[in-house]
């Protein structure tokens, strides 16, 4: 309730920047709260600076603004300057819930590209919380212009859940995605992950990348404990090789909420939690194991397997719940360590890929190679 106060208090005093008018060549970016310079955001800002130069001025919010980003100014979140960009900024692109106590003018345009995309873990209205947390998500979605939609069951869910009517939805496919479609801008970005982590770029080495979702305060527990949510290590490495030979070497990344907990981790595992870009992540791994992670449709698109641990996914069902019923989905999904070992070894790549592309036709998949220009299209910057 305090926090709720406070900012209505910031919404009444904001008014004042109503002063400045609003600059019609001004696009203001976020992702992740600020924390990170990454995902949709990220890739539509890189298209519009290739395409328009220094015609437009580009601002990025971020936590530490000491950071560099070619073509950008950027400023340090919940400050009094970013506070007068946004309200002066003709187009704001964000990835998660543009706040409700920003006082924006009828001019501006709210491009919300979201972090994730088919239609798989509940959100919004579905997310345990109090009474406030579903007015706050009311008044959020008041905010927005345009909501960028990945597939169409997407769009009929998310309008559901975040409480944004369904005309305000784009049918233009992420732009983080969009580099999927080049094979060329996928091997330089294999290449950087590489050299970022001291690797050998050998045809032999392959990565299983390891990438949990957030869970929020319900945690999983078994017999009323506290129950481990990662597979062994040792057996995976093991069966990985075992299928597809080659030397293996294993990335953990734990969601951006988590990005701040202190983690330890086996010496075996690499922990690629602070590498901002997850899209890169995905160009440079031979495998992605996950939950429930929205990571996992991005990943399918490459084409490579993907596979699902989750012990906890019948508590999940129960507290929270799935867009799409889990067993439709192309991703063998383990409930323990035995059931990963045998989905691994017995991996049938025809199968897996027929069941990518029915799972993406059943679900109006939007992906394609020229999402940022339809974005902007759509928008109004062409």
């Amino acid at each position: 309730m305090l926090k709720f106060l406070v900012k209505l208090l910031t919404w009444c005093l904001l008014h004042v920047f109503y002063i400045f008018p609003v600059k019609c060549n001004k696009l203001y970016f976020r992702a992740f709260h600020g924390k990170r310079y990454g995902c949709n955001p990220k890739y539509l800002f890189l298209y519009i600076v290739e395409k328009f130069g220094d015609s437009n001025r580009y601002i990025w919010e971020l936590e530490d603004n000491r950071k560099a980003i070619s073509g950008a100014e950027c400023v340090k979140r919940l400050s009094l300057k970013s506070f007068i960009h946004m309200m002066t900024s003709k187009f704001i692109v964000t990835n998660n819930d543009f706040m409700w106590w920003i006082p924006l003018r009828k001019e501006q345009i709210v491009v919300e590209t979201w972090h994730g995309g088919g239609a798989y873990k509940r959100i919004g209205k579905y997310e345990q919380g109090f009474s406030l947390f579903q007015t706050e998500q009311i008044w959020n979605a008041k905010q927005i212009s345009y909501y960028v939609s990945s597939c169409q069951k997407y769009t009929e869910a998310l309008s559901d859940s975040k409480y944004v009517s369904q005309d305000k939805f784009i049918p233009t496919g992420l732009p983080r995605n969009e580099i999927f479609f080049y094979q060329e801008r996928m091997t330089k970005l294999r290449l950087k992950v590489f050299e970022q982590f001291g690797l050998s770029f050998q045809s032999d080495t392959h990565i299983v990348l390891f990438a949990p979702t957030y869970r929020g305060i319900m945690g999983y527990k078994k017999d009323n404990e506290e129950a481990c949510l990662e597979p062994d290590y040792d057996k995976l490495l093991s069966n990985l090789k075992k299928k597809f030979g080659g030397s293996w070497v294993l990335f953990y990344r734990s969601h951006y909420f988590d990005s701040n907990l202190l983690k330890s981790l086996p010496d075996k595992v690499i922990d690629a939690t602070r590498y901002e870009d997850m899209q890169e992540l995905l160009c440079a791994s031979d495998v992605l194991v996950t939950d429930f992670s929205s990571s996992m449709w991005d990943f399918a698109l490459t084409g490579r397997p993907c596979f699902l641990y989750a012990p906890d996914i019948q508590q999940y069902i129960d507290q929270r719940g799935f867009y799409t019923d889990p067993a439709t989905w192309p991703y063998p999904l383990a409930k323990s360590d035995e059931e990963l070992s045998a989905n691994i070894l017995g991996f049938d790549e025809k199968k897996y890929i027929a069941d990518v592309n029915r799972h993406f036709d059943e679900l109006g998949s939007y992906e394609n190679k020229d999402a940022c220009m339809k974005v902007c299209k759509s928008i109004g910057i062409e």
